[in-house]
């Protein structure tokens, strides 16, 4: 049997409506500051996180699927670094948004749109930031099985998520009203493997020290060897092992 599909943004709680537990799109782009004008809009910060993040340099020769694109910051810097960019999004208003930012046939309001069946197995990027927590955890068969199918072989799917795994991450994963579930690295990898993705990382967000400034790299630096340090020592207490303690998690997943 099939099933349905579920939302694939994180702006509705069922398929094809835009709302979630009581936030219409329209309140929920209010509530989230995210003004028409600033549509696409990504700063120099912005560009150097996806570029580390996603591992996408320019000229990128990619085609790239986000997965609730929000404001279009990423659909705008990946447009700009040289990728053929799609976007998914529930919400109708940021699809119109996107579709004048990409064109109509590169914005679509469900992971099940018809338009994205001639295109399995072509996209080399698959990218979700900040969604999976909006998503019942009955719905993550249907999700990651199509990330598989959608990924071309050797295809990545970047997934940035509230860490589970950390006591941070709390403040991220109750910070928003429609956040109903919480991932950690062993729910990831479970979900992941049962649609025959291979988990290549699970770790904490790039935290660029290069292309943001002498000052702030310098900075940067010195927090990551001192988160470094912590993460090492908490482990070793604990486990034995390494913790990633980041406020999120991003795992890196590949179709083989």
């Amino acid at each position: 049997m099939t099933a349905p599909s579920p939302p694939s943004v994180p702006h509705g709680s069922q398929p094809g409506v835009a709302s979630v537990h009581g936030l219409d799109a329209p309140n929920y782009i209010a509530w989230k500051e995210w003004a028409p004008e600033d549509f696409g809009r990504y700063s120099r910060l912005d560009a150097a996180y996806f570029a580390a993040e996603v591992g996408l340099r320019p000229p990128a020769r990619a085609r790239v699927l986000e997965i609730g694109f929000g404001n279009g910051s990423f659909l705008a810097w990946a447009r700009d670094a040289g990728a053929d960019v799609y976007g998914v999004e529930l919400n109708p208003l940021l699809v119109s948004r996107a579709r004048q930012l990409l064109g109509d046939s590169h914005a679509f309001g469900e992971l099940s749109a018809p338009e994205l069946e001639g295109l399995r197995g072509a996209f080399s990027h698959i990218v979700a930031f900040d969604v999976l927590e909006h998503i019942e955890q009955g719905s993550y068969p249907f999700f990651f099985n199509r990330f598989a199918e959608l990924l071309a072989p050797g295809g990545k799917c970047i997934l940035r998520f509230p860490n589970g795994d950390s006591p941070f991450g709390r403040r991220i994963q109750h910070a928003d009203p429609t956040h109903v579930t919480t991932i950690g690295s062993g729910k990831l990898v479970y979900f992941a493997q049962r649609a025959g993705l291979t988990v290549e990382a699970v770790r904490n967000p790039a935290l660029p020290t290069s292309g943001v400034g002498l000052g702030r790299g310098l900075k940067r630096r010195l927090v990551l060897a001192m988160r470094f340090a912590f993460e090492s020592f908490i482990g070793a207490l604990y486990c034995g092992r390494r913790i990633p303690f980041d406020e999120n998690f991003t795992a890196v997943l590949i179709r083989v």
